[in-house]
């Protein structure tokens, strides 16, 4: 039993290479403490964040686990510490603090409620106060109010009258006089409550500087909205940024200093999202419960203010345009290009916290054939990081999860892999439980279909990884002369082909512009248009941009040869100038466009279209000359 806490730290001993060593040391939970080296220089130590106070190294729990765990020799531990030490130092995402703002919009229905409310919280808050009815010298009145929650911000659009025009007044005098209701004061303030319309003063004015209909558009931007009474509109019910008059200790709560680290990000250049139409793939618009994924014309965006880093957006994103990059997916690929793991090794995933739990209760025993991984979110898993680790070898992958874990995109990911690759398996090769059953789950090897290995470390994004590792598992299934599995259902809506309507396609590849993932593709050699099933997303955005109404989707997977290879959809015959004989276009097209002429303009030449844009204006010239 060991006495003491041993670290294992990755230090610099003058050979040139970071070397792993063993740093055994009194630890005691009341008092963190740091770890230190014997000598040389520290750049990794294995640890708990909870056990260590501020840590200047990259702290790794992953390394604790296999080191204390794991059977593992001491060059297979050497590489999962640089395997770390590359992960974890790796410059990964912005973070900033946000200092607090203690500005409130504040919206009431009486004045007498605002100024209240001003001279018992003024002292703390910046107020900028609203009323919603009459009038008041010190208070904008706001008519027509459309509240947004927008990202970071509550937006406030409203309309408010603006009898006297400021920039066109001289202050002469000679409006106060005439008025009989006696509504203007030296201030230039016009009460419309008492006003009888009388126009007395804009008869007068020399200045033309009275509008008694005057309107203005105005906008206000704030971190927060205080409602004193309830609005008829039904913005103003949705937002965590908008609160009652019985919220004030929440809004108090909420003025703070806080740290924001920008680790869910979008690549919009993948996103299947086409913002301009509002068309394609909005999966994580409609599975974030936080309300910090917004749509518009530029594209997806997270709002890190809302962003809890649940992962579910991640984990349901088919391109992987969605990432969380504090494990990205290109360095989740590396990070298993640099260690090896023997075939009928058990993976077990989790986050730190359930894994320092498991290791207190087991620190002193060793579990065979087992590589602990710690993940700082397995919801954001895809089907894609799962069947890659099946795919090396690994007999079975376990995510420990408590109910913070539990996740629709993450238990969609896990049946989607058993029921593609499970029937190989002598039993369902990815299960997801509870830390208290762990220990039942590991501690032998578990026969892997995969002896051989996957050895393609090669990726470009999430969904061309997935392709070659579906065709992967296909062949590992043919070898066992498996029939063709077809998949349908709920949890393959992101599987299908495309079917062209080939007698109305004008190949204007107007689709292919708008297919980011790069399922539709055309051969400028065959003028044809090409799709590989397996790429496609079915997010439908090219079916809604073409214009002939050609394309349908044909939703579904199929592990078959023919649906991971591009396919022709359809091919035109090029049009060639009658003159110089450059192809110009297509025949399709150019009998498209005469149909369309030649009823507008009955008495169009049609000869003219047959030249290329060069030769069409020598033919025009030579038509003109005498």
């Amino acid at each position: 039993m060991q006495n003491g806490f041993t670290s294992y730290i990755l230090r610099y001993d003058g050979s040139g290479e970071p070397a792993l060593a063993e740093h055994t040391f009194p630890l005691h939970p009341s008092q963190p403490a740091s770890p230190t080296p014997v000598d040389g220089k520290l750049f990794l130590a294995s640890g708990f964040s909870s056990l260590f106070n501020d840590s200047t190294v990259p702290l790794s729990p992953t390394l604790q686990l296999n080191g204390d765990l794991g059977a593992f020799s001491s060059p297979q531990l050497a590489a999962i510490a640089k395997a770390e030490l590359k992960r974890l130092s790796r410059p990964g995402f912005r973070s900033f603090t946000r200092e607090k703002n203690t500005r409130v919009v504040v919206i009431g229905r009486k004045s007498a409620d605002i100024r209240r409310f001003i001279d018992t919280y003024g002292g703390v808050l910046e107020v900028e106060p609203l009323l919603v009815q009459g009038s008041d010298p010190e208070i904008t009145t706001a008519e027509e109010i459309i509240i947004h929650d927008d990202s970071g911000d509550v937006r406030i659009d409203f309309l408010t009258r603006v009898p006297v025009d400021l920039s066109r007044c001289t202050y002469c005098g000679s409006c106060g006089p005439v008025c009989p209701e006696q509504c203007l004061d030296e201030h230039l303030f016009l009460d419309l409550g008492r006003c009888s319309f009388c126009k007395q003063c804009v008869r007068i004015c020399p200045q033309e500087a009275i509008d008694l209909y005057g309107m203005e558009k105005r906008t206000i931007r704030t971190p927060a909205l205080l409602l004193l009474t309830e609005l008829d509109t039904e913005s103003v019910s949705r937002g965590d940024k908008i609160y009652r008059k019985d919220e004030i200790s929440r809004l108090f709560g909420s003025i703070y200093d806080w740290r924001i680290e920008e680790t869910i990000v979008c690549d919009n250049s993948i996103c299947q999202y086409i913002g301009r139409l509002d068309q394609g793939c909005d999966l994580c618009f409609h599975t974030c419960e936080h309300g910090a994924i917004h749509r518009d014309e530029e594209g997806i965006h997270v709002d890190q203010l809302r962003c809890v880093e649940c992962g579910n957006c991640v984990a349901l994103c088919p391109t992987g345009a969605l990432q969380t990059l504090r494990f990205s997916d290109a360095h989740f690929i590396e990070y298993f290009r640099d260690i090896s793991i023997e075939s009928g090794f058990t993976i077990v995933i989790g986050r730190e916290e359930l894994l320092h739990a498991f290791w207190w209760l087991h620190r002193h025993t060793t579990v065979a054939d087992t590589f602990f991984l710690e993940h700082p979110c397995i919801k954001a898993l895809h089907s894609m990081h799962l069947l890659f680790l099946l795919a090396l070898g690994m007999g079975r992958v376990i995510l420990v999860s408590d109910n913070k874990d539990a996740g629709q995109g993450l238990h969609r990911q896990i049946n989607q892999v058993n029921t593609l690759v499970g029937d190989i398996f002598s039993e369902p090769p990815v299960v997801i439980t509870d830390p208290k059953a762990l220990p039942g789950l590991i501690g032998a090897a578990v026969p892997s279909p995969c002896a051989d290995g996957h050895s393609d470390f090669s990726f470009t994004n999430r969904r061309q990884k997935l392709a070659s590792l579906l065709a992967f598992f296909m062949e590992q299934g043919q070898q066992d002369e498996r029939q063709p599995g077809k998949y349908r259902g709920e949890i393959f809506t992101e599987f299908g082909a495309i079917e062209c309507d080939q007698q109305r396609c004008s190949i204007c590849l107007a689709c292919v512009g708008e297919c980011r993932i790069q399922s539709l593709v055309a051969d400028s050699d065959r003028f044809a248009l090409l799709q590989a099933p397996i790429l496609c997303t079915q997010c439908g955005a090219c079916v809604s941009l073409c214009p002939e109404q050609a394309l349908s989707l044909t939703p579904g997977l199929i592990m078959d040869r023919n649906f991971f290879v591009p396919r022709l959809l359809v091919q035109a015959d090029p049009m060639r100038c009658r003159r110089c004989g450059k192809i110009f276009g297509t025949r399709q097209s150019y009998e498209r466009v005469m149909h369309v002429l030649e009823h507008r303009q009955p008495d169009l030449k049609a000869d003219l279209f047959s030249y290329c844009e060069d030769c069409r204006v020598l033919y025009m010239l030579e038509e003109t000359e005498p």
